[in-house]
């Protein structure tokens, strides 16, 4: 008997560097909104970081945190992030 449901389509070729590009997109709106707030570079780069570690769970055997998502990647996200002083 065939289930047509439970066929599954092949993941997309580059998916994983497209996740990443999105989540450091979206950081970047982070820091922007933390600039526009008062917060720190420093501040800002240690909030981000505990975002990040949280979301990709060290104890997961599955979600693994992307290198491009590292805490030096972050820091640098937030530092060109604060060079443009976001309005």
């Amino acid at each position: 008997m065939s289930f047509p449901w439970l066929d599954r389509t092949p993941p997309r070729a580059g998916g994983t560097q497209r996740r990443a590009e999105v989540a450091a997109a979206e950081l970047a709106h982070r820091a922007a909104l933390l600039y526009r707030l008062g917060f720190t570079p420093a501040a800002a780069t240690s909030r981000l970081v505990a975002r990040v570690a949280w979301e990709y769970d060290p104890s997961s055997k599955t979600h693994h945190r992307p290198a491009a998502l590292s805490d030096s990647a972050i820091a640098k996200i937030v530092t060109d992030t604060y060079a443009r002083r976001p309005k």
